[in-house]
């Protein structure tokens, strides 16, 4: 059998494989979003030729690239069904996406900012208990009302860390506005990096917000 025969063949092995590993992926990640309102979604590079025509609070269609501009301005259940024209099996860079993404608009908005406090430095290989972690927060919600917390632990993230925050405020539900949340630190350091943590807001969507100095000796 001719080698460029072969090699065509393996092509379309590859090809195949590679749809079907982002195909599973996109499937997995991207059947079910949550987002605040006002928020945008983000599919990647979508074709020009796919169509989109959404249901919801407000229907409307859109095509290619579109759909990743468009604000969903009102809290609601969307479904996005994703029309997808035919094309060459050895089009592998394409992307692929499910036939239905249901887009979940929720009508609170919480965003964490700088600068993060802690009342006394996270020192290289000492037990961090006992130190107070404080962050701005600012909280906005579509009808006015609180917003309630999300009490999820906290990780950390950098080079010898396993660092954990834990919410110390009471409060349940915070109101429109800013906010400074505090939370108890456990763990330790080894390494003088840089660290960020990991705040999960009210929608359970984590928020990395790093630290602008490095671990001290």
């Amino acid at each position: 059998m001719p080698k460029v025969l072969l090699k065509s063949k393996q092509k379309k092995r590859n090809c195949l494989s590679v749809f079907l590993f982002f195909s599973f992926i996109i499937l997995q990640a991207q059947n079910k979003i949550v987002i605040a309102y006002g928020d945008q979604i983000h599919l990647g590079n979508v074709p020009e030729d796919t169509r989109f025509e959404i249901h919801g609070p407000k229907s409307l269609w859109l095509k290619g690239n579109k759909i990743n501009q468009f604000h969903f301005d009102k809290p609601g259940i969307y479904t996005l069904k994703v029309d997808e024209k035919k094309h060459p099996e050895a089009d592998c860079a394409r992307l692929h996406l499910p036939s239905e993404i249901v887009v979940e608009v929720s009508p609170v908005k919480m965003t964490f900012g700088q600068p993060l406090e802690f009342s006394s430095p996270i020192v290289k290989n000492k037990e961090t208990r006992g130190i107070t972690l404080k962050v701005p927060v600012v909280i906005q919600t579509y009808d006015h009302s609180p917003a309630v917390l999300n009490r999820a632990p906290v990780a950390s993230a950098g080079i010898g860390s396993n660092i954990v925050a834990q919410l110390k405020t009471e409060a349940t539900s915070l109101s429109e506005g800013t906010h400074f949340l505090e939370y108890s630190l456990n763990g330790i350091a080894t390494e003088n990096a840089y660290l960020m943590f990991d705040f999960v807001d009210a929608n359970g969507k984590i928020q990395s917000i790093s630290l602008v100095t490095p671990v001290k000796n």
